[in-house]
């Protein structure tokens, strides 16, 4: 643990063991993707739209960066769970109004606060990691996906207890909406290469302060591919 790291680590923690990471289990993980679509994940979406209008194109530059590394390690696990017949989710951003009032000050700034339109392609999901078939798609008006969706009794009626999270950002959606799923007794794994933010420090201080006390498990994608190559696809069990 590095000198930054431990001067966060929450001493509280060392009472105790800590928690076994969480198994991988057919038919009970699901792999979770936040918010990578045009609104915020692109810099022709929205959030790049508004720096440009404003001519601060400079404060995006790290997060665009960061995002380009993460969309290639996000389509590799969804290639490692569809081939395992596991469960593909994608999240996203995506209101009822036109200019957002239904979301009001839950995330993202008043309606009247923001000088760039949205446009109908914000809400889809970046081509690359696009859903497949019938992935289910959950649409949220709030930074946790639980605050907004049926995702929890959706994933309850299924059995699916587990939820490996990647997406962005790290220090805000994807961190609420594991939080949440923690709180609800899920098991949640985060995939720390597979997630990003603004800026690479607020990327490394949230996996901190989320896998401190191992509540949250941390992975990242080689080890998560791993683990779901050991599960089997229900049609390879059938004909095994």
């Amino acid at each position: 643990m590095g000198e930054e790291a431990a001067s966060m680590h929450d001493p509280f923690y060392d009472l105790f063991p800590r928690p076994d990471a969480p198994p991988f289990v057919t038919d009970r993980v699901a792999l979770v993707t936040i918010d990578m679509q045009y609104l915020d994940a692109h810099p022709d979406g929205w959030m790049g739209r508004v720096a440009k209008a404003m001519q601060e194109e400079h404060l995006l530059t790290e997060r665009f960066a960061a995002i380009e590394r993460i969309v290639p390690r996000i389509r590799e696990l969804q290639d490692a769970f569809r081939r395992s017949g596991e469960e593909v989710i994608h999240v996203r951003v995506a209101y009822r109004t036109a200019d957002g009032r239904d979301a009001r000050k839950a995330f993202m700034p008043a309606p009247d606060a923001q000088p760039i339109d949205r446009d109908e392609r914000d809400p889809e999901i970046l081509p690359e990691i696009a859903p497949e078939g019938d992935e289910m798609i959950f649409s949220k008006t709030s930074a946790s996906v639980f605050n907004s969706t049926e995702i929890d009794g959706v994933l309850r009626r299924m059995g699916i207890d587990h939820l490996v999270m990647t997406g962005l950002v790290t220090d805000g959606c994807v961190e609420l909406s594991s939080r949440d799923a923690a709180d609800r007794g899920y098991s949640v794994t985060l995939v720390t290469d597979a997630c990003c933010a603004s800026t690479d420090a607020a990327h490394a201080d949230a996996i901190q302060r989320m896998t401190d006390g191992g509540f949250i498990a941390a992975k990242t994608t080689e080890q998560v591919v791993a683990e779901i190559g050991r599960l089997r696809a229900p049609e390879k069990i059938a004909s095994g």
